[in-house]
């Protein structure tokens, strides 16, 4: 008999057990939404840095997509591009610095009031306003690089259970080149080009990340390639034109050698060409290569060659205002039709609109 009850009370501790774990768990999950909601609230008051520090502590308790994207959001809210120093989260010992990772210490005298996390500096001559008051203290800090880091893992955490989600992708890269960290940002798009080969928008982001980490020849190859396999005129025509774009971007920056100035017109010049033989009323093809030849003019310095592209330029200039005056009389002959805009609203909202919980 005394086996039997001690068999019941094993079984009747276990269930209690199990019902204590489950009851945990429920508080847990209940407490992680309750902090999105909060996060949420924080994110449109731009308190950025609350809101992440409640998106962290948040998935601790549940995983959920939606948190990390809200978080990746505010991570990349508090990153600043072109910041070249970390960013002051909080005073150690607080919320944020207790919950958000990988944050270093470092002591300073700051401007210190409840609620605020400017945390200027102050000494005799930087006196604080009167609502704030001057301390040493220690501060938790993230570089812009961790930032970005954190904004993108989160982000990545996010497109991995929604893949279509393409605003996000491209969010997540304008943080990667606004952080110059550009090679994570060619290997991710090279990774999906590997899945889908020869597919023209992972292929013009490339040109496009290739232009900002300032390789412009792998740009035009990429933008090359674009137009190679393109079956549409038009969209032959547009890779062309963006080669050409990509050409007198740099040589209008004056940051190339003579021997790159003119390696890079030759090339914006021979695409130009290309697109003009698909579209031969276009003004702003010969317009651009009009631009394009004096710049090679410059680069050529004082020779017969410098005299012939700017003879060249002076020609194309004179049929772009010919087919733009020819375009412009065909417009007025015409009904005037109804402009649609080209611009939809984007497709990624912020918390509010993907707030968990």
């Amino acid at each position: 008999m005394s086996r039997r009850l001690d068999g019941w009370k094993t079984i009747l501790a276990i269930a209690v057990i199990s019902a204590v774990s489950l009851g945990s768990m429920g508080c847990e999950e209940l407490d992680g939404r309750n902090r999105t909601r909060k996060g949420n609230r924080l994110f449109r008051e731009t308190a950025f840095i609350d809101a992440a520090a409640e998106y962290e502590k948040a998935l601790t308790q549940v995983e959920d997509p939606i948190i990390h994207y809200n978080l990746g959001l505010a991570y990349s809210k508090i990153f600043k591009p072109g910041l070249d120093k970390p960013v002051r989260l909080g005073i150690k010992g607080t919320f944020a610095c207790d919950v958000i990772p990988k944050v270093t210490y470092s002591n300073h005298q700051v401007c210190v009031k409840d609620d605020d996390r400017r945390f200027d500096d102050c000494d005799d001559k930087n006196v604080c306003a009167s609502s704030y008051h001057c301390q040493k203290t220690d501060l938790c800090l993230l570089s812009p690089e961790q930032l970005a880091e954190a904004a993108a893992t989160h982000f990545l955490a996010w497109l991995k259970a929604n893949p279509k989600d393409d605003d996000t992708r491209k969010q997540m890269t304008q943080v990667w080149i606004d952080s110059g960290q550009f090679k994570l940002a060619l290997d991710y798009w090279t990774g999906l080009l590997k899945d889908k080969p020869n597919d023209p928008e992972i292929m013009g982001n490339l040109a496009g990340i290739n232009l900002k980490a300032g390789d412009w020849r792998k740009s035009i190859e990429w933008y090359t390639k674009v137009a190679e396999i393109a079956t549409d005129p038009s969209n032959k025509v547009g890779a062309y034109q963006f080669i050409g774009n990509v050409a007198w971007s740099k040589l209008n920056s004056k940051s190339l050698t003579a021997v790159e100035s003119i390696e890079l017109a030759d090339r914006g010049i021979g695409a130009l060409q290309k697109a003009a033989e698909l579209s031969p009323k276009n003004p702003k093809l010969y317009g651009l290569q009009a631009s394009i030849y004096n710049f090679r003019a410059l680069a050529h310095g004082p020779s017969w060659a410098s005299a012939i592209d700017r003879a060249s330029a002076q020609d194309l200039q004179r049929l772009s205002r010919v087919l733009a005056e020819e375009a412009k009389k065909a417009a007025g002959e015409g009904a005037s039709a109804p402009v649609t805009p080209t611009q939809t609203p984007s497709a990624t909202g912020g918390p509010a609109e993907k707030a968990g919980g």
